[in-house]
């Protein structure tokens, strides 16, 4: 028995990534031509323009550019945020056909249970991807550094018998999550301030929002992850926080769990 369902990542609430746009992208960036791009994957070239021309609007950032610059007639190519996204698409849609593969592998009741119980909600809103570089092991802990997308080093401290359960080794990709209210804000201009919190993060505004108490920023960090921290909304005035600011986020190691496929 084998499954298989089709992905769509949402660029918006409305316009989502299909399989025929992620087939139409990959052609683009093989062919450098809309034209040719269309006639790889068998349909008209105003089906094709007006799909990318969809998709390149509802994008946060354009997916297509000119292969030199602005000049005309130059040919299109892939920016290197489309093509990021398309890493996305495929890794999600990876991992998706290996759990099909395994729920049709043990099409058993007890498996199924299994599988429900490690597809768990979590409350907490930050989950960061990351490849683990060094193991620290203690007397009770163990501290473990992973390295996020772009390089940065982050430290979570666990027990070593999580680490062992875990079977955490260098180079094993693993997800660090923490809640948001674990997020210390801090504007970069705040030279003198000084946190022991080991990880330090550095990024942009992207969005705030006021609640009735608290206030709900998002920091984007680069490479296409963000992290959100909660602080009162008088934190919020006399910080003056707005769109756009620089900002360094400060997480504690203890406060930092890792969650691994098994």
């Amino acid at each position: 028995m084998k499954a298989r369902i089709n992905l769509e990542l949402f660029l918006d609430d409305e316009v989502a990534l299909l399989p025929k746009h992620i087939k139409l992208l990959k052609a683009l960036d093989e062919t450098k031509s809309i034209a040719r791009a269309a006639n790889a994957v068998d349909i008209s070239y105003k089906n094709a323009w007006d799909c990318l021309d969809l998709l390149n609007s509802k994008a946060k950032e354009p997916l297509i550019a000119r292969v030199n610059g602005k000049r005309k007639n130059s040919g299109s190519e892939l920016s290197a945020y489309a093509k990021d996204i398309i890493d996305v698409y495929e890794a999600i849609l990876k991992i998706q056909n290996n759990l099909l593969d395994e729920i049709c592998s043990n099409p058993d009741i007890h498996a199924i249970n299994n599988l429900k119980r490690n597809n768990m909600k979590l409350s907490a809103k930050n989950q960061l991807q990351a490849t683990i570089t060094d193991i620290n092991i203690g007397a009770v802990n163990a501290q473990i550094t992973a390295k996020l997308s772009d390089g940065t080093l982050l430290k979570s401290i666990i027990t070593i018998d999580s680490q062992k359960e875990l079977n955490l080794e260098v180079g094993k990709e693993v997800l660090f999550i923490f809640k948001a209210s674990s997020v210390i804000l801090a504007k970069s201009d705040d030279n003198e301030l000084k946190i022991s919190a080991s990880n330090k993060l550095k990024g942009k505004v992207a969005k705030a929002t006021i609640g009735a108490v608290n206030a709900k920023i998002t920091v984007n960090i680069g490479n296409n992850q963000t992290i959100h921290a909660i602080i009162t909304n008088e934190s919020a005035q006399d910080m003056r926080i707005n769109v756009g600011d620089e900002v360094e986020l400060f997480i504690k190691a203890s406060h930092i769990i890792i969650a691994t496929q098994a």
